[in-house]
């Protein structure tokens, strides 16, 4: 391995040594760590950075130290190599005294099964963040075929050399040009908020960076639009800043950084655009559920979903049901993505089942604007299940029995079983509609068995109960609707 590092750092050497100086200037140059891939997200190779560094000074560049390099990368919390932010580079600028950078990431880097090797290398001027140079190269050993075999690379270290070759095809003469390019380097804009309603306030901000020796601005304006010129006013050097309010309208606005100098010429940078918004979200609520009495009704599990009529982003959302009282059984509230549907079961805040009643559904969405709107519907819980009512009399042949339902939600089906207390079956009988009349042949009167009904009936919303009546011939005398029902009749309800 100290073999093949050894032929690597020649075969670098031998790269640097191809990168003479043509113009005569001597810069000082910042050479980053080297991001190496091959060895994971947070590989480092330390000894190709170092041979770099080696090699540049005896160039005649002069060469940052590493050590404040590490501490420059601490001190920034600058984590991954091969890249680094404008505002970083400019920072090595003013801390570290560096005219260039030198950043690098070893993409492949194997000697089994086949030595191959791939290698980026980028230069950027640290006054103004620009990139001047990069090349991306990739070599492996099955790449080189000479005649009968001959110095054909066998490592990793043999191929550097030819890559090298390929890299420095465009490699540029750096020099100090510290006095040449553009006069002003916008550093930063910002722009808040990016999307607002009619008459509120916009705010941006600008951070420029003038060069040595052309400190001359005369004005700096923004143009928001195509004929609002705004003064800016310097808060501290080389920050400006500038407010206005939102106009009356509807669209998205450019905003221009305009750069007047003593001169007499000007500079225009675009400097981001926002969006105005008059106009609410489109909405309403489609609920699962049966219609009565002009309301969704349900009993055990309520289906809200949302319909867009004019889809947009939007920045939060919040869902609320209420009893007519006012108290909240359910709320809840997002952000930025609205769910395609929710749910209630049908209970209160504390888990329990909430009383039967109309309960209002309300769902405020806002959007990137702050622009507000609300859906709402009014649903109908019962989850109480239907009442039967049954009564009898005796007819010339017959014995006829009405049975109804005591609700107000329709039935969905309904059945009655007929039988002796000893079991024997007279009649069994179902329907889907109420109420009915159910004539049991009955000739005996004088029969003394006992004449049972076994009746069970479910609404449309699922709600289920059973009666077992012990002694049908009871119902054939009516009694007073307010009397309570005989002592012997069994109610079962079913969920």
């Amino acid at each position: 391995m100290k073999i093949i590092l050894k032929k690597l750092l020649i075969a670098v050497f031998f790269l640097f040594s191809l990168l003479a100086p043509g113009s005569g200037f001597a810069v000082t140059v910042a050479v980053f760590p080297v991001e190496d891939l091959s060895q994971g997200r947070n590989g480092v190779n330390f000894p190709l950075t170092e041979f770099l560094q080696q090699n540049l000074s005896e160039r005649g560049h002069e060469i940052v130290p590493s050590s404040r390099i590490i501490s420059f990368m601490a001190r920034y919390r600058i984590r991954w190599l091969g890249f680094l932010d404008t505002s970083h580079i400019f920072q090595v600028h003013d801390d570290l005294g560096a005219d260039y950078l030198l950043l690098g990431s070893v993409t492949q880097l194997q000697e089994d099964p086949v030595a191959s090797l791939g290698m980026v290398l980028t230069v950027v001027r640290s006054r103004d963040g620009r990139v001047v140079w990069t090349d991306v190269g990739a070599m492996s050993q099955a790449d080189i075929s000479n005649l009968l075999g001959i110095d054909e690379p066998e490592s990793v270290a043999d191929l550097l050399p030819v890559l090298a070759n390929d890299l420095l095809n465009g490699w540029p003469a750096v020099k100090d040009d510290s006095r040449t390019g553009q006069r002003v380097l916008v550093e930063s804009t910002s722009l808040s908020p990016r999307f607002v309603m009619p008459g509120e306030m916009v705010h941006c901000s600008v951070k420029i960076r003038t060069a040595a020796g052309r400190d001359d601005l005369s004005r700096v304006l923004l143009m928001v639009g195509d004929d609002d010129f705004l003064p800016m006013r310097e808060e501290k050097k080389n920050f400006y800043t500038v407010s206005w309010v939102a106009p009356d309208r509807n669209g998205s606005l450019p905003v221009s950084l305009i750069l007047h100098y003593h001169t007499g010429d000007k500079e225009v940078f675009f400097a981001g655009n926002y969006q105005i918004d008059n106009r609410a979200p489109k909405l309403t609520l489609n609920i699962k559920g049966k219609k009565v009495n002009n309301h969704t009704a349900f009993s055990r599990r309520l289906i809200i979903q949302p319909l867009w009529q004019d889809p947009e982003p939007i920045s939060r959302w919040s869902l609320t049901v209420r009893n007519l009282d006012g108290d909240v059984m359910i709320a809840g509230e997002g952000k930025r993505t609205l769910p395609k549907r929710f749910f209630w079961k049908g209970q209160r805040p504390d888990g329990h089942k909430a009383y039967d009643g109309i309960y209002d559904v309300v769902l405020q969405v806002w959007d990137r604007a702050g622009n507000v709107t609300a859906a709402s519907e009014k649903v109908l819980l019962t989850s109480t299940p239907p009442i039967p009512r049954v009564t009898a009399e005796i007819g010339a042949e017959n014995l006829v029995v009405s049975l109804d339902g005591d609700s107000e939600i329709p039935v969905d089906f309904w059945t009655s079983e007929i039988l002796f207390s000893d079991g024997e079956v007279v009649l069994v009988d179902q329907g889907s509609e109420l109420p009915v009349e159910l004539q049991v042949p009955y000739p005996l009167l004088e029969e003394k068995r006992k004449l049972e009904c076994v009746v069970v009936i479910r609404d449309v919303l699922g709600n289920r109960i059973r009666k077992k009546i012990k002694d049908l011939m009871q119902y054939v005398a009516p009694t007073d609707e307010k009397e309570e029902a005989p002592k012997h009749e069994e109610w079962v309800t079913e969920f």
